[in-house]
């Protein structure tokens, strides 16, 4: 009896034992920090959580609402095991700013690395006033951009305008906001205006920011000056994180000229200590669902899967999601 018992106990072990073994492993969890609540950052950063979930993809990611994007390099930096297992909502210029501890970071930070771009920016100057078309037209007259701390509104202009024009000490420039310098154009208080919106580069598409559709929706005759492309290209040689595109003619009513402009990449980014299966695993997920970020917002109109990793060389690419763009045969 004793030995028909131990072998029962024994049979029943080996059944727990091969149970274990085959019961499926659960899938891999990322954590996103994304962006304030209502913006492109937060929404697509939902997105891409209801995806992971609803596609039966093999990681899950868990989205988290943040100050900005700022507040999020900060936040890593300060939990470094965070590190391994977060990818963040950042900017190409952003990144640049933390790298060199350049306003509004207070000390020099690593640089993250892509793990896929969902949005990029793109910004030019405007006016009412037909006789401004060149960078010198606009010596000693006034400019409105963004906020002082919006990359891409603000400190990015101020930066072609320093390394790329050369004016920066012979135009009036004025931070205001994004609508309040709109407004500030409408209503004569200054002679240019930033403008612009988000670009897909590989169609072309293009989504105009809220106030160029309020500058276009006015009636006036909207006349645009390009930054250039020898003044992008010198801004790029300072160092600055920026690519160079070209606006098409009819990307906005009345535009029948091309822009050279530049666009900076908005992205979900990572620091090198992401393990990286999950980098792999979260970039195999973008790819393979890139055309169902259209069902959420409308800059997910402008997801392709050629836009994922526009502006970015392969030794700025996180290794783990390099490998998932080069089975995709997005990247060499």
């Amino acid at each position: 009896m004793r030995l028909v018992t131990w072998i029962r106990a024994g049979a029943m072990a080996a059944g727990l034992v091969a149970i274990a073994t085959a019961a499926p492993a659960q899938n891999a969890s990322v954590d996103l920090i994304s962006g304030p609540f209502g913006t492109g950052s937060y929404v697509l950063a939902n997105a891409l959580e209801q995806i992971s979930k609803a596609k039966a993809t093999d990681v899950q990611i868990n989205s988290t609402e943040t100050p900005g994007l700022v507040f999020n390099a900060n936040k890593l930096n300060k939990e470094p095991d965070a590190k391994k297992n977060t990818i963040m909502a950042f900017t190409a210029g952003i990144n640049y700013l933390a790298t060199n501890g350049e306003p509004p970071f207070k000390e020099t930070l690593p640089s993250a690395m892509l793990i896929a771009n969902y949005n990029l920016g793109v910004v030019w100057l405007a006016t009412f006033d037909e006789t401004l078309k060149t960078p010198q037209d606009l010596v000693g007259k006034r400019i409105a951009l963004g906020r002082p701390p919006q990359i891409l509104w603000t400190i990015e202009p101020r930066l072609i305008i320093r390394h790329g024009w050369g004016l920066e000490d012979k135009i009036d420039i004025e931070t205001l906001g994004t609508k309040e310098a709109a407004d500030a154009l409408l209503n004569g208080h200054v002679d240019a205006a930033i403008i612009g919106g988000y670009v897909d580069p590989g169609t072309g598409k293009f989504l105009p920011s809220p106030q160029t559709v309020e500058l276009l929706a006015s009636g006036r005759t909207l006349h645009h000056i390009p930054w250039g492309e020898k003044a992008v290209a010198d801004t790029i040689a300072a160092g600055v994180s920026i690519s160079p595109i070209t606006v098409k003619p009819g990307s906005v009513d009345g535009l029948d000229i091309p822009v050279p402009a530049f666009f900076d990449a908005v992205a979900w980014m990572a620091y090198p200590e992401l393990d990286e299966e999950l980098a792999y695993k979260v970039t195999k997920t973008i790819i393979d669902n890139v055309g169902s970020f259209a069902e959420y917002h409308s800059l997910g109109k402008l997801m392709s899967a050629e836009a994922l990793t526009s502006g970015w060389s392969a030794d700025r690419i996180h290794p783990g999601a390099l490998r998932a763009y080069r089975e995709a045969g997005l990247v060499k």
